[in-house]
């Protein structure tokens, strides 16, 4: 039996963690960007909630990278090689929830439900 290498799965959070300060930083500079470009007439409490809510799920689908490495080392016994793609997802992942953020609100405050 294969002994778990723990310190791949150190070098994995840490190198995870390192960026995710750069991915907040960019979506929230779009998101701000976004909402000055639209300058909403009625922004509230709700609106409040929902910027809150919608940077805590770009992070729980951030973790999502690390949670395939981990389970990667730790269950599969590094069968694939996914931190040869970690740039990779990262870039992937960071444009889409970019763009997703940046054109959200103008499909929220122009065309409200």
């Amino acid at each position: 039996m294969k002994e778990i290498d723990f310190s791949s799965i150190n070098q994995t959070i840490n190198w995870w963690e390192k960026h995710r300060l750069r991915f907040n930083i960019i979506l929230g500079a779009l998101g701000i960007f976004s909402l000055l470009i639209i300058f909403p007439s009625c922004f509230g409490l709700v609106d409040c909630i929902g910027i809150f809510f919608w940077g805590f799920m770009a992070n729980v689908l951030y973790s999502l990278g690390i949670l395939l490495e981990i389970i990667n080392v730790y269950y599969l016994k590094s069968k694939f090689n996914f931190f040869q793609y970690r740039h990779f997802f990262i870039i992937i992942g960071t444009v889409t929830y970019s763009f997703v953020t940046f054109f959200y609100p103008f499909i929220y405050y122009m065309h409200p439900l």
